[in-house]
């Protein structure tokens, strides 16, 4: 027996799916239960990545009998550690509550869903943590949640808003949910998907997934300007950022064409004092899956170079997801291994709080 000693690391989006909506009931009540019941139980379960697409799920992950990946802790949980390297997985529930034009019944179906992931997911395996989902289409109700999680449960570690959102994330309606992950200290992580109260692109309605799935990193830039232009960094300078399932390797040209017009437009916003550049490289972190090309030979090095710093990438599987390459295969992408520890572990590991050993161990 060989001992095959690698970083250890942190999975920093996973997604648990709920199986059928009635799954919430326990978690509903009795108004709201009545209230879902009558209306025959919908799913507001997204359809992002249709079942059947390639992208959809792993062939080999661990399915129900309905044969979807993801519905049970026990599936997640074997898949997402059977490498025996991942010490931490952090769950981002997609169950879209967000999509409830109903004020108080998108608050309360958030309630239920988040103590679902506490009570059927977190409860059952300790090297589980989860993002709090809340209802964007109300701030305040949304910073009541934050709130109130981060009383209850310190496994909430980070806040989930979805990047197609009905207003952009700077503007001032949204600050109360800034305002209550920095009194948190959670980190916010900007998901792609959406509200869906208008066009998912700027210029209108797609007729194809792929036109849509494409078009959420202009979502991603346009939230990202927004956050720097109207001052969300100053007011709040402790706030920290996770663009997710969105990719890094725009990143790069975004931030060059982001700096040059600051320099032209700056009267505009007196308030943003530094390079845009500057305060995305010290507030914002990006998954890395799926990685797009990142795990060519030497194009992971080339990437973070041209992003100027190490610390702008955490580790993701975007399990159950199937991206056209693996998510361990960014290794391929350099013959760094601090800069492959600090994607693994440490850059995740500063910003969720964790303590995560220096390096995992497999018995070959």
């Amino acid at each position: 027996m060989t001992q095959s000693v690698r970083p250890a690391v942190v999975d920093c989006d996973v997604h648990p799916i709920l199986s059928s909506s009635t799954a919430l009931l326990p978690y509903l009540d009795e108004y709201w239960g009545d209230q879902l019941v009558a209306a025959l139980s919908p799913t507001y379960e997204p359809n992002y990545h249709p079942r059947g697409s390639a992208i959809a799920q792993r062939p080999d992950a661990t399915q129900d009998k309905e044969g979807r990946a993801a519905t049970t802790v026990e599936g997640l949980v074997k898949d997402v550690f059977a490498d025996g390297f991942t010490d931490f997985a952090i769950l981002n529930c997609l169950y879209a509550v967000q999509q409830i034009h109903q004020p108080r019944r998108e608050a309360a179906h958030a309630r239920a869903l988040n103590t679902w992931i506490a009570r059927d997911w977190l409860d059952h395996d300790p090297r589980l943590r989860a993002s709090i989902v809340v209802p964007m289409g109300t701030p305040r109700a949304a910073a009541d949640e934050i709130a109130y999680w981060a009383a209850q449960d310190d496994r909430f570690v980070q806040v989930l808003l979805l990047g197609q959102s009905e207003t952009l994330l700077g503007r001032e309606s949204n600050w109360p949910i800034w305002e209550a992950a920095e009194k948190a200290g959670l980190p916010v992580a900007i998901h792609i998907g959406g509200v869906f109260r208008q066009a998912p692109t700027s210029v209108g309605w797609p007729t194809t997934y792929l036109e849509w799935y494409v078009g959420q990193q202009a979502n991603l830039e346009a939230q990202l300007c927004s956050i720097v232009s109207e001052g969300i960094l100053q007011k709040f300078p402790a706030t920290k950022i996770v663009v997710t399932e969105v990719g890094f390797n725009w990143l790069p040209p975004f931030l060059w064409k982001f700096d040059k017009l600051w320099k032209s437009y700056r009267p505009d916003l007196p308030w943003v004092d530094r390079l845009p550049s500057e305060l995305i490289r010290e507030h914002v972190r990006f998954t890395t899956a799926p990685s797009d090309g990142a795990e060519e030979p030497g194009r992971l090095d080339s990437i973070v170079d041209r992003m100027g710093s190490d610390q702008m990438l955490v580790y993701s599987s975007d399990y159950p997801h199937n991206h056209h390459s693996g998510p361990r295969d960014i290794e391929s992408g350099t013959h760094d291994g601090a800069l492959l520890d600090r994607i693994y572990r440490q850059n995740a590991a500063d910003l969720y709080n964790l303590v995560v050993p220096t390096t995992s161990g497999k018995a070959e």
